[in-house]
């Protein structure tokens, strides 16, 4: 299994958390690696495994699945091909481009929030420097975390949350869900810009997450 670092996973949330503020609460039914929406079989799903730092230790697991249409033009350009950093510059903008996606992170341990945000205003940083984002969603997002996510103050995310991204042409809704089924959090913003962000950050040309998201696409034979 892939493995790669905690700091990127808060990166993503902090983006996406920037982006979409107090929002209000999305429709009901939660997103869905197996929506109707999105492709199945070969070329249609990602998986990786994420750990921490050092010591290895694993927290949480991260699966993608896109539309019909990604699907097609991945299997037209990457099939039978093993990975190559050519055909990585190929896919990786078809990842980003996709119209509708889920990205689903599920938690193997327990992750204290104020840890996160901690780190999350570190990345938010990196991000910023990066050109990533501007300086005022970095202070927009590291203020605005506690309140945002103020349902896992005490709690944080616990072994076997997920947090779910739905991405669509003209929206992107955030998810935490409990082990038990409880929405603790839900949030959407309609806006294509903010859909973007979600893929572009797991797929940028230096994401942490793009090269073993892509390997697992290629290597995936169902």
């Amino acid at each position: 299994m892939v493995t790669t670092k905690l700091r990127s996973m808060t990166l993503l949330v902090a983006l996406l958390a920037g982006l979409l503020g107090p929002a209000a609460q999305a429709d009901s039914g939660l997103p869905s690696l197996d929506s109707p929406e999105l492709a199945q079989g070969r070329y249609a799903s990602m998986h990786m495994l994420l750990q921490k730092t050092l010591l290895k230790i694993n927290v949480a697991t991260i699966d993608v699945r896109v539309d019909k249409q990604a699907q097609a033009r991945f299997a037209e350009l990457a099939r039978d091909k093993p990975y190559s950093y050519e055909l990585d510059g190929q896919l990786g903008p078809i990842a980003i481009g996709a119209s509708r996606a889920v990205v689903q992170m599920q938690f193997v341990r327990d992750v204290p929030l104020n840890r996160w945000i901690g780190v999350v205003r570190d990345n938010l940083e990196q991000a910023r420097e990066a050109g990533l984002i501007t300086k005022d969603v970095e202070q927009r997002v590291g203020q605005g975390l506690p309140s945002w996510f103020a349902a896992l103050k005490d709690r944080g995310y616990q072994k076997g949350d997920k947090l779910l991204y739905a991405v669509s042409p003209d929206a992107l809704r955030t998810v935490v869900v409990s082990t038990g089924g409880q929405v603790l959090v839900d949030l959407s913003q309609r806006e294509a810009g903010a859909a973007r962000v979600v893929l572009a950050s797991y797929f940028a040309p230096k994401s942490d997450f793009r090269e073993p998201l892509l390997r697992s696409l290629l290597e995936t034979k169902r």
